[in-house]
């Protein structure tokens, strides 16, 4: 029972810190009495009564040791989140979004059938395992099956990073005895243990270096770095422009009905199936290799709905 009413207690204070973090985040500088009043009217408030100053600080200093983002103060501007915390690149901005959301799932108990958000296939499985074993620089050991085996392997692994793409998690990680690293997809892993076997982090290695020209998570040595250019459909240019194909994507040409997208990064497989979603909208224009590869993937469609 005791260990019951602990865990409620503690899912109740991460909720709370959630509520206070998207809060402030919604205000460029928000005062204390403001604070105490949205949480008056929040769902998360059972009795309705003000938030307790002291209560207030115990939470910002939670927040900062929890998830590293610090609540600031100015005499003018009120509460903030540093700027340091907002960065729009990498974990944190990933972690405020999921928290905002999180949030909005919290203030709107009564509407919880008309929020629908999508699953993250095997997130709460082994994302923790991982995470940890990252912290303390030590080795895993995983059974693995790809879709495209009926058996598993298994494998000791050293975990150099993971990467979120297209709602599914990957680990970055050094196989024993191989000499590069390699990419796996956590709903792929059967089964994963931690051990007490350490690894070294190389000190050249860094993730965004690693997967900048990449379009998701192929990294292919046959395959360089180029320059992609793409012609895209007006219609289809505002979903660009609000959500970039890739982080080096720069408009080079403007006209009524089409533009130009320039890219630098590898023209790989997995890219050139992430295009045919735009049916005729998106044309490739090079390089040569791409389009190839784009058209080939057009004429199997068609061929396996028969025609010719």
């Amino acid at each position: 029972m005791c260990i019951q009413n602990g865990t409620a207690m503690a899912k109740n204070y991460f909720n709370r810190y959630i509520w206070l973090i998207d809060t402030i985040r919604q205000h460029d500088g928000i005062s204390f009495q403001e604070i105490s009043d949205c949480w008056c009217k929040s769902q998360l408030n059972e009795t309705g009564a003000p938030l307790p100053e002291r209560t207030f600080f115990n939470h910002r200093q939670a927040i900062l040791e929890t998830f590293d983002i610090d609540i600031r103060f100015d005499k003018q501007r009120g509460y903030y989140l540093s700027d340091e915390s907002t960065d729009q690149q990498g974990v944190r901005s990933w972690l405020l979004n999921s928290l905002s959301v999180n949030n909005l799932v919290n203030e709107c108990a009564g509407m919880r059938d008309r929020v629908l958000l999508e699953e993250i296939p095997s997130a709460d499985k082994y994302l923790s395992v991982i995470t940890e074993a990252m912290r303390e620089s030590l080795k895993l050991n995983m059974a693995y099956r790809p879709f495209d085996k009926d058996e598993e392997s298994e494998k000791t692994i050293a975990p150099y990073c993971l990467k979120l793409f297209k709602l599914r998690w990957y680990v970055l990680a050094l196989p024993e005895g191989d000499s590069a690293p390699r990419i796996f997809a956590l709903d792929r892993i059967t089964a994963l243990k931690p051990t007490d076997e350490p690894f070294e982090m190389p000190a050249s290695f860094d993730a965004e270096h690693y997967f900048a020209g990449c379009f998701g998570i192929v990294v292919d040595e046959d395959v360089p770095v180029e320059t992609v250019r793409l012609k895209v459909d007006s219609k289809q240019r505002p979903y660009f422009e609000s959500r970039k194909l890739h982080w080096s994507q720069r408009e080079t040409e403007r006209h009524e009905t089409w533009s130009i997208f320039e890219y630098r990064m590898a023209p790989t497989w997995d890219l050139a199936m992430d295009l045919l979603q735009y049916h005729g909208q998106v044309e490739v224009l090079s390089p040569a290799s791409l389009r190839d590869l784009v058209v080939d993937y057009a004429y199997g469609i068609l061929a396996c709905y028969g025609e010719k």
